[in-house]
């Protein structure tokens, strides 16, 4: 949901500053195809939940996504998409390959405490790198989670793309 906003947001401002909305995606991405494997593989462990190779699987989702962002590091806005994978992928990789999630961020977020998925695990104290996990409750919006700091950079990276990737409209000649 949350990419749905800053897809419209990106959208809006590019129109506002009279930005060809309908170009932003054409870039030189490098090998395009593998942002679709992490996706597909997060979403078999949130649906189909594999038990023990659960951490597995995300870990390796997200070893594949910071490929993806590390080739991809000189499109626009994609360094701090890339930061943000990074940055979420060293806090999953050292906690087993799950992503913790703080109780009392799901709480302001509005979410029971009890909601969890196959990819997340409680905070505790044996968690590395607290601070790198989902401790920023967002409940805005009809939105309601919570995320971390490479989520958060994540979300600005891929605003900035959308944004500065559109180019400027060429102006009408007149003869």
């Amino acid at each position: 949901m949350i990419f749905i906003y800053i897809l419209t947001i990106a959208m809006s401002l590019s129109l506002i500053f009279k930005k060809n909305i309908w170009n932003p995606l054409n870039t030189d991405f490098k090998w395009f195809y593998l942002v679709f494997i992490p996706f597909a593989l997060e979403l078999f462990v949130v649906l189909k939940d594999p038990g023990d190779i659960s951490g597995y699987i995300t870990s390796i989702a997200y070893l594949i996504l910071a490929v993806f962002c590390i080739v991809n590091w000189r499109v626009r806005g994609f360094p701090f998409v890339t930061i943000g994978v990074l940055s979420n992928s060293l806090v999953v990789l050292v906690n087993g390959g799950k992503m913790p999630v703080s109780k009392h961020a799901l709480l302001l977020a509005g979410l029971p405490p009890t909601m969890m998925d196959a990819k997340h695990v409680f905070m505790g104290n044996n968690i590395v790198f607290p601070f790198l996990a989902d401790v920023i409750p967002i409940n805005f919006l009809n939105l309601h989670y919570a995320c971390s700091v490479g989520d958060l950079m994540v979300y600005t990276g891929l605003f900035l793309m959308f944004y500065l990737n559109a180019p400027n409209r060429l102006k009408e000649k007149r003869y």
